[in-house]
């Protein structure tokens, strides 16, 4: 299909040129889903729309507690809304959130250096960066969104941590309807324009996003020195398959195995514009975050941490998405292959000095729970509700 037969937002009609003739199906489904949301979260969020901030977190949080006894202002779209979301696919293989528990616990400093250095940083070198920076919630609160990602991975990747009433399960709804009611705010927004770049928070960046977040992950996963066996890829990727379906992703534009996420990627990536000034923002921010994360707040080490992960990023990602977010310094990939040297020595040694290994495994849990502590303040199911983040009630 050609780009003439569908309504192309501006900035993906060269992209679709170059993605079509790699993969016409999947190109074709792109674009058309970058004018999509997710309907019945979108009527959600607007529904919600009519309740002050803190009772949609009285209603939601009562809803994720008994989804089938919702508050009775509770509107109907709600109620469906939850009904939906109970349902889980007869693809769905429980084993896999036991498999991918395991190596995500074996492997979880490794994947989190794969997602902040890489996953998230590709991600937001798309269209989807321009939501986030009108939005303002990355730049103004980097570490907690970061801490935000690592605890609906951690939540999800628990046994059972995606099934119905879970922490991730009601983690990854939540993630949902703020991206309703962010499209919704910024829709409305005189910042956005729908001809030149479809909806905001698109069902396509979101498909670009998890397709980074599962098999892209596990590429820079394995590159890092990580030990995943193809069992566990494929674990991983089916419970973030899984993960997709919560967050409101349509199956057409979704993967069904490690192989599928790749392809998903890279096409998607085909039809995304060079990243701007928005993803440039954004993949700064999130690097010059990663320092605090980890609990590093003196300026000097700061620096030295974020230098680091500067070259381990731009391995990663390779030396010319690097160029383009403008990122400093040059690199040839020694961080990279440093990064994985360390793990795989590591492994090497703790495997037969059962005692290290120990210790090594309670510092591993005891970085991933720092690396997700959210501190004093307690997840919130209210909403955002204004367009700048800095407008709006806490959220």
């Amino acid at each position: 299909m050609k780009a003439g037969t569908i309504k192309i937002p501006e900035e993906y009609l060269a992209g679709y040129d170059r993605a079509h003739a790699r993969d016409a199906e999947f190109a074709e489904a792109y674009v058309r889903h970058t004018t999509i949301g997710d309907p019945i979260g979108d009527e959600t969020a607007a529904d919600l729309a009519e309740f002050p901030a803190d009772r949609v977190h009285e209603i939601l949080t009562r809803a994720m507690a008994n989804p089938a006894k919702l508050p009775p202002e509770a509107p109907a779209s709600l109620g469906r809304f939850m009904e939906e979301s109970m349902e889980v696919p007869a693809w769905f293989d429980e084993e896999a959130t036991r498999i991918s528990s395991r190596a995500f616990l074996r492997n979880s400093d490794v994947v989190l250096a794969g997602l902040v250095a890489g996953s998230i940083v590709e991600g937001f070198a798309t269209l989807i960066s321009t939501s986030f920076r009108i939005r303002g919630r990355v730049m103004s609160m980097g570490v907690r969104r970061l801490k935000q990602n690592g605890l609906h991975l951690l939540e999800s990747y628990l046994p059972g941590g995606v099934l119905p009433l879970s922490d991730g399960w009601r983690l990854s709804l939540r993630i949902r309807l703020v991206h309703a009611r962010s499209r919704l705010l910024i829709g409305q927004s005189e910042e956005w324009e729908e001809e030149r770049y479809g909806l905001p928070v698109s069902a396509a960046t979101l498909s670009l996003a998890a397709a980074a977040f599962s098999g892209r992950l596990m590429r820079h996963v394995a590159r890092l020195g990580g030990d995943f066996s193809r069992e566990e890829r494929e674990a991983y990727v089916h419970v973030w398959r899984y993960s997709a379906i919560l967050l409101g992703i349509p199956q057409e534009v979704t993967f069904r195995d490690e192989a599928g996420a790749l392809n998903i990627f890279d096409v998607a990536k085909l039809c995304e514009p060079p990243p701007g000034d928005d993803a440039i923002i954004m993949a700064n921010s999130i690097i010059n975050s990663a320092p605090i994360v980890i609990g590093v707040t003196e300026s000097a080490e700061r620096r030295k941490i974020a230098a680091l992960a500067y070259r381990i990023s731009r391995g990663l990602i390779g030396g010319s998405l690097a160029d383009a977010l403008r990122y400093p310094g040059k690199g040839d990939g020694l961080a990279v292959q440093g990064f994985a040297f360390r793990n795989r020595l590591a492994r090497a040694v703790f495997g037969v000095i059962p005692a290290i290994r120990k210790n090594r495994d309670l510092n591993r849990t005891n970085q991933l729970m720092d690396f997700v502590d959210l501190g004093r303040t307690e997840l919130s199911y209210a909403l955002p509700t204004a367009t700048h983040d800095e407008e709006s009630s806490d959220w």
